[in-house]
């Protein structure tokens, strides 16, 4: 029987899921304000963060035409 972290792990590993690492310095406040907003959608800080980034992406892709 499978367990989440080895379907999750098979997920990440396919070309559509490849995913890249990246360090970002935010100021203090910021940081944990984000961190708040990740408790309050009960999703992880890596997941808002990469939303947030791709609704900022389809926004500028909409306005830049």
């Amino acid at each position: 029987m499978k367990n989440k972290k080895e379907d999750s792990k098979k997920e990440n590993n396919s070309p559509s899921k490849a995913k890249k690492s990246t360090s970002l310095r935010l100021e203090k406040k910021t940081l944990k304000a984000l961190k708040i907003m990740a408790i309050e959608k009960e999703t992880s800080l890596q997941k808002l963060i990469e939303g947030l980034i791709e609704d900022a992406l389809l926004k500028f892709n909409s306005t830049s035409k």
